[in-house]
């Protein structure tokens, strides 16, 4: 029973000594910025999504409303190419990119198709006004 009490306080003496910071170190060090919840980890702040503008030589490129060119990585190209002028894709950071592909575009439809992709340039930005959204039946 005495082994049993010493090595509970040898246990709490120890996750003690843990938690008491060592000389030059600060008591509340502030934690690094997540990447996850942050876009300036990456050189350009992307939004949460835009409409396909155009999509070029059979899914190698988008090109998005906002004017950004994108690169489409070689096995994401099939995928791409089906994609349409109007379509949304979401936007976000790859956490383990391959190559510098570090952009995962995700088109939702019936089915969600993602591509790995990099800026490749910029053209001209056009955005979408109420005016050009596609319109229901019925509406005039």
């Amino acid at each position: 029973m005495r082994n049993v009490a010493s090595i509970v306080g040898l246990t709490l003496a120890l996750a003690g000594a843990g938690a008491v910071p060592a000389a030059g170190q600060a008591a509340n060090p502030v934690p690094a910025p997540s990447c996850n919840a942050d876009w300036s980890c990456t050189p350009y702040r992307a939004p949460l999504g835009l409409y396909v503008r155009a999509v070029d030589d059979g899914g190698r490129y988008v090109t998005l409303e906002d004017g950004s060119l994108w690169e489409i990585e070689l096995p994401d190209r099939a995928t791409t190419a089906s994609w349409q002028t109007d379509d949304f894709v979401g936007i976000r950071t790859i956490a383990a990119p391959r190559a510098d592909f570090d952009i995962l575009l995700t088109r939702v439809g019936d089915a969600e198709q993602k591509a790995a992709a990099r800026l490749a340039g910029r053209r001209e930005a056009v955005f979408r006004s109420d005016d050009s959204a596609p319109r229901g039946l019925g509406e005039e």
